[in-house]
């Protein structure tokens, strides 16, 4: 990569001119879509004006180059956040306050000239982050490091679009059913990996007929039952189905409460409501049962279907391939690290990462959307290192292929900015893949805070930091 930053004296970013290669490996793969995420997101969070971008992907002896979590995103986010810091030193400034000065607010445009048109919280998460505890004692704890310590504290400011770009249609079907024993049955069309996406299907579901996951069924991808639905990628997955389940979550609800108007002298449903495995009519107490109402109604009455797709971009940007994201989620993280002098060591002490991911519909799964991707990114920036030798993998298995294990996973902070997206389910955005563009840049802002030098390769293991600190010795820099 080559990066270069301008600004005004008085902070103002005004000019970014970046060359970005990627290695493709022996074939393309998705290397081409790889890159066109990182020349989308190659200026942050930014509002800059000026804006020069290229980028190549590279035919080489290496092994196949493919998606990662955050599809191009973190390697970009790595190269302009330690910019933003190199700049905020040069010009003698605040890394937090310079980059509140000139992160992108509703109504700007990006780096590739798309008009942010939707919700857009960067400002805010940076304005949680000043106000939080951690940041006011970060030099009170920095200077009681201990003999051969040092410590230091990095910020990362992040942006990373949800859902496919505007050439690429992104829709959702999803399917919802009254069965015979008066169960609610969700047909959920989009994978869950594991990220607890059905979970909050069953939530969203819940929430408009009135019953709790627990009293209700679902029903996995499955080409026979589930309806085409798109890929579990892109932080689309909740968002983009979530939206189509409302639509069906809605339309049941209506016909049922329509068959249950036997309960209402008045023939009113604005007298009904749903009660667990149940419709009450609200001034009498009456209730009549789901599985009696399933039997009441025609099995085509019983099944309901919605379809959404996801807004997309009404500009359009020759720079880049498939056109740009209009749905952006943002967040602010910063690291707290000790760099051990004699051994390179750095370990994570502490960890804050805030998030503008819309309204927050299942706690739970949004911490451990965050929490993953940090640990994920704290492994890409200080351990997981590929090690190729004459076109042979030298790291083949977890014992030279170093992951982050719990004990390598500090502290947690997950606080949420819930500004709220109008087009969103409940008023959510994609959370998925944002946390793991953090730690690299902010660990590597870290080590020049503790250090006073800076690492552009990493991982940043033991080996390199401990090597860069007796080089800097050697020549008494």
């Amino acid at each position: 990569m080559y990066y270069r930053l301008g600004a005004k004296r008085d902070g103002t970013l005004h000019a970014l001119q970046c060359r970005l290669y990627f290695n493709a490996g022996a074939y393309a793969g998705l290397s081409g879509e790889i890159m066109t995420l990182g020349i989308e997101h190659a200026g942050g969070a930014y509002r800059i004006p000026n804006v020069s971008i290229q980028g190549s992907c590279v035919y080489t002896n290496l092994p196949i180059g493919g998606p990662f979590r955050g599809f191009g995103v973190p390697q970009v986010t790595a190269a302009m956040e330690q910019m933003v810091d190199l700049l905020a030193k040069r010009l003698g400034m605040d890394p937090l306050a310079i980059r509140h000065q000139n992160v992108v607010e509703r109504g700007d445009k990006n780096c590739i000239g798309i008009t942010l048109e939707y919700s857009t919280g960067a400002k805010e998460c940076l304005e949680v982050v000043a106000g939080h505890p951690l940041w006011k004692k970060k030099e009170v704890w920095k200077k009681a490091a201990g003999a051969f310590k040092r410590r230091g504290v990095g910020l990362a400011c992040l942006v990373h679009a949800m859902g496919y770009p505007s050439e690429v249609p992104d829709y959702a079907n999803a399917k919802i059913e009254l069965t015979d024993g008066g169960k609610i049955r969700v047909y959920a069309g989009v994978v869950d990996m594991g990220q607890g996406n059905a979970s909050t299907y069953l939530q969203i579901a819940g929430e408009i007929l009135g019953q709790s996951p627990a009293e209700m069924e679902l029903v996995l991808p499955d080409t026979e039952k589930t309806l085409p639905s798109g890929s579990a990628s892109a932080s689309r997955c909740t968002y983009v189905y979530g939206n189509a389940l409302i639509q069906a979550a809605r339309s049941l609800k209506e016909r049922i409460l329509s068959a249950s108007l036997v309960l209402s002298p008045e023939k009113d449903i604005g007298d009904l409501a749903f009660s667990h495995g149940k419709i009450r009519h609200i001034a009498t107490g009456r209730e009549i049962s789901l599985k009696e109402i399933a039997a009441k109604m025609d099995p085509s009455e019983r099944l309901c279907t919605g379809y959404f797709r996801a807004p997309a971009a009404r500009e359009r940007s020759e720079t880049i391939y498939m056109g740009p994201h209009c749905l952006f989620s943002y967040g602010t993280h910063l690291v707290f690290i000790e760099v051990d002098e004699l051994t390179g060591e750095i370990e994570v002490k502490e960890y804050l990462a805030i998030t503008d991911a819309g309204t927050v519909l299942n706690p739970q799964v949004y911490d451990q959307q965050i929490q993953g991707g940090i640990a994920q990114g704290i492994g890409y920036a200080l351990s997981e290192d590929l090690i190729v030798k004459d076109g042979h993998i030298q790291t083949k298995d977890l014992a030279t292929y170093i992951v982050p294990t719990s004990l390598d996973v500090p502290e947690m902070v997950s606080v949420p900015v819930e500004l709220g997206e109008e087009t969103g389910p409940f008023g959510m955005k994609g959370v998925g893949e944002i946390s793991i563009n953090g730690p690299l840049p902010a660990i590597s802002n870290a080590i020049a805070d503790a250090c006073r030098l800076r690492l552009f390769q990493a991982p940043f293991t033991a080996e390199r930091v401990l090597k860069a600190l007796l080089d800097r010795k050697a020549t008494g820099a």
